[in-house]
């Protein structure tokens, strides 16, 4: 199995509103996992995003029903 690499990490502080706050801590209970890991997993998510974007895709979304849409850069 390969290893996975090491980076340094940087202890940073940010400013959330309570019900940000709530959001992080639902999600990280619902996974099974920590807020850091569900911030961690949000900014990669985001930077796939912006990379798709910014070489002109587009992000389509598809429901269970089969109902699709296409999210827009907010």
């Amino acid at each position: 199995m390969p290893r996975k690499k090491t980076t340094k990490t940087i202890k940073t502080t940010v400013n959330l509103s309570a019900a940000v706050v709530e959001v992080l801590k639902d999600l990280a209970a619902k996974q099974g996992t920590t807020m850091t890991r569900v911030i961690h997993k949000a900014v990669r998510t985001e930077k796939f995003f912006d990379d798709v974007q910014a070489k002109g895709g587009k992000i389509i979304i598809a429901d269970k029903s089969g109902n699709v849409r296409q999210l827009v850069p907010w």
